[in-house]
């Protein structure tokens, strides 16, 4: 085979080995931040219960100071009732002492909804700091595989990048600057014959280029897409045929 042909097709391999590897590191950080989005999510869940059980404390505290405001003033309408001089007067504290002891029954109600609901969100932020932990651990160690996948990918892209070197210093120039301009233009720089065509573009080749492709000793080139042609010679290989299953059925024998 032409030498140029093998380290060309060695090369390929590399190439495409390198570019697999690449976009593998590359992709680490969004592994990443796709991986610390979960936890952020479970995070967000506690925080907002923890937030929802902080907010109704605060609701029920607020409602316990205007209960003892309203026993306050019903406690100074009772001692007015002690002076006063006419019925009047005595059914005017009595009506504020009734609306204020209206209002504190209000009050406790929604307290007593406040603490139903506050269990509720106790249970709710005891669930997301459990979903929480256990998930940060199944994180970490996710993003430990994800950390030693790259390390590898990264030791194999080095191992891959120096063997690349070594092959494109073995090609002559003109053919390693045609391979690297295909390769940028089209994504590979190569293409098998197959079937007297170009298996990249599926443009049939001339019956001569075919056969000299065949050869393996000349460097050619696709007049469409302009991709290095090679052939591999286990194609001129006939598949073996079946072996004929051989009767074990004894004939009549005469008597």
């Amino acid at each position: 085979m032409n030498p140029d042909l093998q380290n060309l097709k060695e090369l390929q391999v590399a190439d495409r080995e390198m570019s697999r590897l690449s976009q593998e590191i590359a992709a680490l950080p969004r592994r990443v931040a796709v991986i610390e989005a979960k936890l952020a999510d479970s995070q967000a869940r506690k925080e907002k219960a923890a937030a929802s059980l902080k907010a109704g404390e605060g609701v029920k505290r607020k409602l316990e100071s205007q209960i003892q405001d309203l026993q306050l003033k019903i406690s100074k309408y009772r001692d007015q009732m002690l002076g006063v001089k006419t019925n009047q007067e005595y059914r005017a504290l009595t009506t504020e002492v009734e609306f204020a002891q209206t209002h504190i029954r209000d009050f406790e109600d929604k307290i007593l909804e406040g603490m139903l609901s506050a269990e509720s969100l106790e249970k709710d932020l005891k669930a997301a700091e459990a979903e929480l932990k256990a998930e940060a651990v199944e994180i970490e160690k996710e993003k430990a595989e994800a950390r030693s996948r790259t390390e590898i990918d990264e030791k194999e892209l080095a191992e891959w990048n120096a063997k690349r070197d070594k092959l494109r210093a073995a090609i002559t120039p003109d053919v390693l600057r045609h391979y690297d301009r295909v390769l940028k233009l089209r994504g590979s720089a190569m293409a098998e014959a197959v079937d007297h065509k170009c298996s990249a573009c599926q443009v049939m080749l001339r019956p001569q280029m075919y056969n000299d492709v065949r050869t393996l000793e000349q460097f050619l080139i696709c007049d469409s897409c302009h991709r290095i042609l090679w052939y591999d010679p286990a194609r001129d290989v006939p598949p073996a045929k079946p072996e004929t299953a051989v009767s074990a059925e004894a004939g009549p024998t005469g008597g």
